[in-house]
């Protein structure tokens, strides 16, 4: 029995140097790559070799637990036991080069973002993600061979009996060198070991308690509705639901339309605020800045989703999150919008959109709104030309001058009522597809700084779909103006989260995007420092449109307030993650995020307080926020079947008698 033990353990050691070669080899590969990718600087060799410690630590103590287990398969078969350990080890190269490769994408490690999506959005991620399949498979093969012949070379090698006791022993003392090593280190994302990361959060993903929803509505329903006192709540069953109120601040910005105004929503994808001023020293959307100085333009206004699913909900009808967005939810529950609203005015509403429609269910959210007419890539002219991309010859869609292009068409084909246009750009996001890239290649290289030149190097792709982006919108606003209805239009332009592959300041940052509103009508510009968002947005313009015969619903549910109020410091609001968990949240100039609590100063940036009851009363807040949200969404307690019946009824019926 003795001599067995023996046996196993040495053989034991062999794998577990297999196990070093195979960790080695993939971290230099992660090196090599992120290297490759975005030309890092020094610091990444330093943060990788200290990463390589970290994962032999994991090794050791993993190895550590598993003994028993291999003392027990030790009998078996040498055959078998060679094949299991090559599935095994195969296996886990395959994993780990999965995980690694999604943390080149973005250069964040993976998650729980794969139980978050659905598999249509996943796939549509790979497709778009311009993954090259024969070079993973090259790496994936490489990195096999590399551990067959390692292991094969161990197997016929007679390890020294000192080397044997020193390995032990620093396996052995792993166990308490990973406890102090998390206790006096913070990992950054270049160190941590991707594939554990994943595990340790998968689990915790796994065995989190579910909150059950409908436990206390009553409390939380009071909490929330105390953090919105200039509302008028009205009904119990819906926490949402309060009393409409005029709101004519920002008419006073306007002369007089000659009759109601038309509306164009542009959601600009990857529209970071930072974007439209001096960017690493340089101007990357001239116009847009430009157009800012002539407009209304609110400086701190703020997504609600680190992704594009948050935008179209909470911008057309301040609507709540859902479980993972709001147009994902397997039942929509009943609501009202921008579009349903204006549509019951006789207005004419449209939506355009470069990509497929039915990414994040627009499409769906959309017809549910009663919109005329949806214009996605599926209906574009055959003239323009279609963005092909991946192995697979995946048809991504049209670039945004196309966009706007194949729209202007389609307006003039149109009846000259008015009009709610919304557009969603698609350029400045994945694949970053654009047309004259030698062009814009030679833009970039000209606005290059010396100082910032190695990030232009290395973010070039995306800084090169900004300045197209510009150039879109630059000639979307020249063409606008030969229209006759130019002067009687209203223009809101925003990002729908800032663009994710470039670096953020911090936290908050991830969703602080511009908003921008201008017309011909304008009176005169202005900067609005006030904090706001998104879900402001629609009850703005529905309280201006009442000026022209608008009728809107006499309840509201929107989340949002005005965006130019008599109680501009009154903010709270929640913010749903790239892993559509809502851990970020805002309130009257404190952010909590993943439980740790900032103050925010007047240029947006973060420093960590230690306050334990003001930490603890926003998470009340931040908790209470949930719990209403899962009730609204899931138990169709946003609006009622007879207030949304009755409004948007009477909102057709006063709209035909305006126009008679």
């Amino acid at each position: 029995m003795k001599i067995k033990f023996k046996e196993s353990l040495y053989s034991y050691i062999k794998y577990i140097l297999f196990s070093y070669v195979i960790i080695a080899s993939l971290r230099l590969v992660e090196m090599v790559l992120i290297s490759f990718y975005y030309r890092c600087n020094g610091e990444l060799g330093l943060s990788e070799s200290f990463g390589l410690l970290y994962d032999v630590l994991i090794c050791n103590v993993i190895a550590l637990c598993c003994f028993p287990l291999f003392i027990v398969g030790f009998s078996l078969n040498r055959k078998i036991k060679r094949i299991i350990f090559y599935l095994l080890s195969f296996t886990g190269i395959i994993i780990s080069f999965s995980i690694l490769r999604y943390f080149l994408y973005q250069l964040t490690p993976l998650d729980i973002f794969i139980y978050k999506y659905s598999f249509n959005e996943i796939l549509f991620t790979l497709q778009t993600s311009e993954t090259n399949t024969i070079s993973n498979l090259v790496i994936i093969s490489i990195l096999f061979v590399i551990g067959i012949i390692s292991l094969n070379f161990l197997r016929k090698r007679n390890i020294p009996l000192k080397i044997q006791k020193f390995i032990l022993i620093v396996i052995l003392a792993s166990l308490p060198l990973l406890f102090l090593l998390h206790s006096v280190c913070n990992l950054n994302k270049f160190s941590k070991n991707k594939t554990i990361y994943f595990i340790t959060k998968s689990y915790k993903y796994f065995n989190s308690e579910q909150k059950n929803i409908d436990s206390d509505v009553t409390h939380c329903r009071k909490i929330f509705q105390g953090l919105y006192p200039s509302k008028q709540f009205l009904d119990p069953q819906y926490p949402l639901l309060y009393k409409t109120q005029q709101n004519n601040l920002l008419n006073s910005y306007f002369e007089k339309f000659d009759r109601a105004p038309n509306v164009v929503i542009l959601i600009v994808e990857g529209l970071n605020d930072d974007f439209i001023h001096n960017y690493k020293g340089v101007m990357l959307m001239p116009f847009l800045n430009k157009l800012k100085d002539e407009s209304l333009y609110w400086n701190k206004c703020f997504t609600l989703g680190e992704r594009s699913f948050a935008a179209v909900p909470s911008i057309l009808g301040g609507l709540p999150y859902g479980v993972k967005g709001f147009t994902l939810l397997d039942t929509l529950p009943k609501h009202v919008s921008l579009v349903s609203i204006l549509h019951a005015n006789n207005y004419y509403t449209s939506f355009y959109y470069g990509q497929g429609s039915w990414f994040h269910m627009k499409d769906r959210f959309f017809r549910y709104n009663n919109i005329d007419l949806i214009v996605d890539n599926v209906k574009f002219s055959k003239k323009y030309s279609k963005i092909i991309v991946g192995n697979d010859n995946f048809f991504w869609g049209y670039n945004d001058k196309d966009l706007f292009n194949q729209s202007f068409e389609v307006i003039d084909t149109l009846h000259k009522s008015k009009r709610l246009d919304i557009y969603f750009t698609g350029t400045s996001h994945s694949p970053f597809a654009i047309n004259e890239d030698a062009y814009y290649t030679s833009k970039l290289n000209a606005l290059k700084q010396n100082e910032n030149e190695d990030f232009f190097n290395t973010y070039q792709k995306y800084l090169k779909s900004i300045l197209f982006v510009n150039d879109a919108l630059q000639a979307f606003f020249e063409e606008y103006k030969k229209r006759d209805d130019y002067k009687n239009t209203i223009f809101i332009i925003t990002g729908d989260h800032p663009m994710t592959e470039l670096p953020i300041d911090n936290s908050l940052k991830r969703y602080h995007v511009p908003l921008i509103i201008y017309s011909e009508k304008l009176k005169q510009a202005n900067t609005f420092t006030n904090v706001v968002s998104h879900l402001d947005i629609s009850e703005t313009i529905l309280s201006f449109l009442q000026n022209y015969n608008v009728t809107i619903p006499n309840e509201r549910t929107s989340l949002g307030d005005y965006l130019i109020s008599n109680d501009n410091q009154n903010k709270h609001f929640a913010c749903m993650n790239d892993n559509r968990e809502i851990v970020d949240y805002y309130s009257n100039g404190y952010y909590l995020s993943e439980n740790t609590l900032y103050k925010v100063d007047s240029k947006l940036g973060i420093s960590e307080v230690y306050n334990e009851s003001k930490k603890a009363s926003i998470l009340t807040e931040l908790n209470t926020f949930k719990t209403i949200n899962l009730y609204t969404c899931l138990s169709n307690k946003i609006i009622s079947d007879e207030i949304y019946n009755n409004e948007l009824h009477n909102s057709k019926s006063n709209s035909l008698k305006s126009k008679k």
